[in-house]
């Protein structure tokens, strides 16, 4: 039996963004459980980017989808969540649910989103992104 926890979210000082690591199949209840730790650990650390490391995430459902979207992101964005670096899931459906989130993210100018096959690319563009100043 897997006893890996579904996700993983810490504070990493020497990159000054929030990691999360999701792994496989997560419930509604625990993929905002562990959001709402990524924008608590976030706000706490005063920092504003997030590495997402989601390859070995399952599925978003299209409700979930909806709730990222339409209550996270805004949410998020007004207490200083700018940019997110997002390693793609394996998984098809997944892959297809995440890249359209950040089509809609994206062109609400709310969050800058980017998606990377692998976690080094990820680190070094959250490296290299400008955040604007509110």
């Amino acid at each position: 039996m897997d006893t890996r926890p579904v996700y993983d979210i810490f504070y990493n000082p020497d990159l000054n963004v929030v990691v999360m690591n999701w792994y496989g199949y997560s419930t509604s209840r625990q993929l905002k459980s562990g959001s709402e730790k990524m924008l608590a650990t976030l706000v706490e650390h005063k920092a504003n980017k997030v590495l997402a490391n989601i390859k070995d995430m399952i599925l978003i459902s299209t409700e979930d989808q909806n709730w990222i979207e339409h209550s996270f992101i805004p949410r998020s964005s007004e207490k200083g969540f700018k940019a997110i670096a997002i390693v793609k899931p394996t998984s098809y459906f997944n892959r297809v649910a995440i890249e359209n989130i950040a089509t809609k993210v994206e062109n609400r100018d709310l969050v800058q989103i980017k998606i990377f096959d692998h976690e080094e690319e990820a680190i070094a563009w959250l490296k290299e992104v400008e955040i604007e100043k509110t």
